[in-house]
């Protein structure tokens, strides 16, 4: 049975480009970025949330292939990890929707200034959600395994 593991590869590939995309975002992000900055930024941005619903679609995917619902379900881990996605993507709304209002200035090459204060909101968020990202290998592992 390939699916298993195929799936399963997908899914970190999928955990790979969502990282990656993250940090890409809070590298690049600035109070003042020119026309390309904020252009490689918006796509970063749709990169992440692709890798997002691939993560999503990829883990209900193994859910089902390897141990079973029932297993997942009777597992604190389990709930905690899905907790730290839902956090995670709510978080990381803020974030999208200023991106996608920079969609008209992008595409006449003008760049984009931000407000201190929006600057900081976003910085946090993208970190908070780094952070909170980080902390999920620990509760898939702790699922994985069945118990501390």
């Amino acid at each position: 049975m390939a699916w298993p593991i195929i799936v399963a590869w997908i899914h970190y590939i999928g955990i790979m480009l969502l990282l990656a995309s993250l940090l890409g975002e809070h590298l690049l992000l600035k109070p003042e970025l020119t026309a390309a900055q904020a252009g490689t930024i918006q796509r970063l941005d749709i990169v992440y949330g692709a890798s997002a619903a691939i993560v999503l679609v990829t883990g209900i995917w193994r859910m089902f292939l390897e141990k079973g619902a029932s297993y997942y379900n009777h597992q604190i881990a389990f709930h905690i990890l899905v907790g730290i996605f839902v956090i995670v993507a709510l978080l990381s709304i803020y974030p999208t929707v200023i991106f996608l209002r920079w969609r008209p200035d992008s595409v006449a090459g003008r760049g984009q200034q931000l407000a201190q204060a929006q600057f900081k909101k976003i910085q946090m968020i993208v970190r908070l959600e780094m952070t909170l990202l980080l902390l999920a290998p620990l509760f898939a592992t702790w699922m994985a395994h069945g118990s501390f």
